[in-house]
């Protein structure tokens, strides 16, 4: 987990706790204490906690106490400890590049295959080298920000209390969208002197490149999130 998300999400708890009765306030401090006992680290302590106290906040208002919801602080205590490493959030780097490479190897592949499908002009359905870099590089930042806003949530274990709505989701998509096509539409519009179309062929290797190279460093990497995983 990034350093910035970790933080957000230690925060987070603290609010959540400042919410408890007296009883649940124990039960969480008592917690604490037996995980710090565990070795458990900071980061995977915050995972545990946060999806508990949520939970336990939203259980107050029916009477509910921490007991009920997770047993005995040595059986909770014993459940995260044995629980499952959760896989190591890639870097967003990581996500950006394998994004780019992706969009690179599908624009290529297009550039190529259209102009050997049709009988039209094949210039006129290419796009130049330029735009194409240009669109995978914003596109992929693009959809790594998409996936930090809206996707994450769809990942097991995700924190649902920070999911945006529908229409948000669907605002802040589109918005995404629309920033993006600017950069692509944009970047057309530069003078074919250095915006040079090259032949289909080449645009079929280049599209081999870009997805053999998404391919490897997705799995040397272990890469999660985004088009990475799509």
């Amino acid at each position: 987990m990034e350093e910035l998300a970790l933080r957000e999400m230690v925060a987070q708890n603290r609010e959540l706790e400042a919410q408890l009765t007296k009883r649940n306030e124990q039960y969480i401090f008592d917690l604490k204490k037996s995980l710090v006992a565990g070795n458990l680290s900071d980061e995977l302590q915050a995972i545990a906690l946060s999806s508990i106290l949520a939970e336990l906040v939203a259980g107050q208002k029916t009477g509910k106490t921490a007991r009920q919801l997770f047993g005995t602080v040595t059986e909770r205590t014993d459940i995260i400890l044995n629980a499952p490493t959760p896989a190591k959030e890639s870097n967003w780097k990581q996500m950006w590049l394998a994004n780019t490479l992706m969009i690179f190897g599908f624009l290529s592949l297009l550039s190529g295959a259209l102009p050997l499908l049709s009988k039209a002009n094949a210039t006129g359905q290419q796009q130049g080298i330029l735009t194409i870099i240009i669109a995978s590089i914003t596109g992929g930042y693009a959809f790594y920000v998409a996936y930090k806003k809206i996707y994450i949530y769809d990942r097991p274990g995700a924190d649902q209390s920070q999911r945006p709505g529908t229409l948000k989701s669907m605002g802040m998509m589109v918005g995404i969208m629309l920033v993006w096509m600017v950069f692509f539409m944009g970047s057309a519009l530069i003078t074919p002197t250095i915006n040079v179309t090259l032949e289909p062929f080449v645009y079929l290797v280049l599209a081999g490149i870009g997805f053999a190279t998404q391919y490897v460093l997705k799995k040397k990497f272990n890469i999660r999130g985004s088009l990475a995983s799509r």
